[in-house]
């Protein structure tokens, strides 16, 4: 089984038969490397897409894991759960995952296998990745996977999909669900920035009541376009009158459109806004209420990713065997709240000490014998 497998040896068999970097690119064929699925702007070039991928990823890679046998927790981790890449970090492993299904909508792992068993899996480019079906019933594909030039089965690549629809060999992730949306405000940020150095903007108008030849309106305009320093001081005449545009600095900032922009990326991404670090009118932020929005974010949008995951651990592991996230790890609760609860544990003697204290990851307690009495004559 590949829980036998230590570490250093699949090291070893890993780096053989695993080759990275522009290597793995020499022997392709032309023709063969499918076309980059990018977008025209790069969503994490905006910065509440990239809060929120790094929110979730940071979410996601923090939980720790755990391993159950018939819903009883294990004291150990499988080799290739504590580290699924053995050329990179489980951190690393599952913000990639992340990433992928949050911006794609799609996750291809390839397990690696030498002697029958899986040694070390790799997070696949997304947009790298084409998906086919050789049958001729959506209801039961025959599904194969398309990697720089190489053909993959179901055996040997796990597809998680943020959103699986039926009929769709691909999934759907929240940026390509709502990709105007998220074009739409790449669009007024890119507008905000050209707004003061844009010469079609105008910055104000003359005005007159009077008849004015063309060619003194000419003048005055060569003459107004002048190059000159800031602050300085411009004349009109012959009863012309300059008019400016004012904008207020909340208008000139486009402070409106980023709050909605924000809100409707933090609800795409299904982030509280809170931990977007955005303002939402009308809201009374108290701690009961932003406690219950940190569970409503774990169990409808983080489940989402963990349970994909979770489903990717189990196929490494040996039969019976079950990874589960620690979602109570993930509460973060002050100090007081925490005693009380380990105190209430502990008088309804549903956790011991020493339970409670591995909870806290201290030491049990040295165990020190009863004292004997003598007895007495």
């Amino acid at each position: 089984m590949n829980e036998r497998l230590g570490f250093w040896r699949r090291l070893k068999l890993a780096g053989g038969i695993v080759t990275r970097g522009a290597a793995a690119l020499d022997d392709v064929p032309d023709g063969i490397l499918p076309p980059a699925r990018r977008a025209e702007c790069d969503p994490l070039t905006l910065s509440t897409v990239f809060r929120g991928v790094q929110v979730l990823q940071t979410a996601i890679t923090g939980l720790p894991i755990n391993e159950t046998r018939n819903g009883i927790k294990l004291d150990t981790v499988s080799a290739l759960v504590q580290r699924p890449d053995i050329n990179r970090s489980r951190r690393d492993f599952l913000a990639d995952i992340v990433a992928s299904m949050v911006l794609d909508g799609n996750a291809f792992i390839r397990l690696v296998r030498y002697g029958g068993e899986i040694v070390t899996c790799e997070v696949l480019p997304p947009q790298l990745v084409t998906v086919s079906d050789d049958g001729h019933d959506p209801a039961s594909p025959r599904l194969r996977y398309g990697y720089l030039g190489r053909d993959y089965t179901p055996d040997d690549i796990v597809h998680c999909k943020f959103l699986n629809v039926p009929g769709r060999l691909r999934g759907l992730g929240p940026i390509g669900a709502a990709r105007e949306e998220v074009e739409s405000a790449q669009m007024a940020r890119d507008y905000k920035a050209k707004f003061y150095t844009d010469s079609s903007n105008i910055k104000g108008y003359v005005t007159t009541e009077q008849k004015v030849s063309l060619p003194t309106l000419k003048a005055l305009k060569d003459d107004w376009g002048k190059d000159g320093q800031a602050g300085q001081v411009r004349f009109v005449s012959d009863g012309l009158k300059y008019v400016p545009l004012d904008l207020k600095p909340a208008d000139l900032q486009f402070l409106e459109t980023q709050k909605f922009d924000t809100t409707q990326i933090a609800r795409l991404l299904g982030i509280p806004a809170s931990i977007m670090l955005a303002a939402v009118d009308g809201s009374n932020l108290t701690y009961q209420n932003i406690e219950q929005s940190w569970i409503e974010f774990a169990d409808y949008t983080l489940a989402a990713y963990a349970g994909e995951i979770e489903e990717l651990f189990n196929r490494l592991l040996p039969r019976g065997r079950e990874a589960r996230f620690d979602w109570d790890s993930s509460g973060r609760t002050n100090t007081s709240e925490r005693y009380a609860a380990y105190a209430s544990a502990l008088e309804h003697q549903w956790m011991t000490v020493d339970e409670v204290r591995a909870d806290r990851g201290l030491p049990p307690l040295a165990s020190t014998p009863e004292p004997v009495k003598e007895n007495q004559q």
